[in-house]
């Protein structure tokens, strides 16, 4: 599954442009903050170990986005 994954990342970069991809990350990370935005609302119905979870998991990701973001805009050697 994870192979099948990779294959289709991998046709999808080919496709897009840097400005593509830079804006399709940005549109993500402002994704995830609405998301953490909205969090804490939703603490009754979920409960605060999964609200830690997935905050925790959340701003891992927008790291981790951010990480690719430098990479991108590196520029080649």
């Amino acid at each position: 599954m994870k192979f099948a994954r990779f294959e289709i990342v991998n046709r999808l970069t080919i496709i897009m442009t840097l400005e593509e991809g830079l804006e399709l990350i940005e549109n993500y990370k402002k994704g995830l903050q609405k998301f953490l935005d909205t969090l804490p609302e939703q603490a009754v119905q979920i409960g605060s170990e999964m609200i830690k979870t997935l905050t925790m998991s959340s701003k891992n990701e927008i790291i981790n986005l951010e990480a690719i973001e430098k990479a991108l805009k590196r520029p080649p050697k």
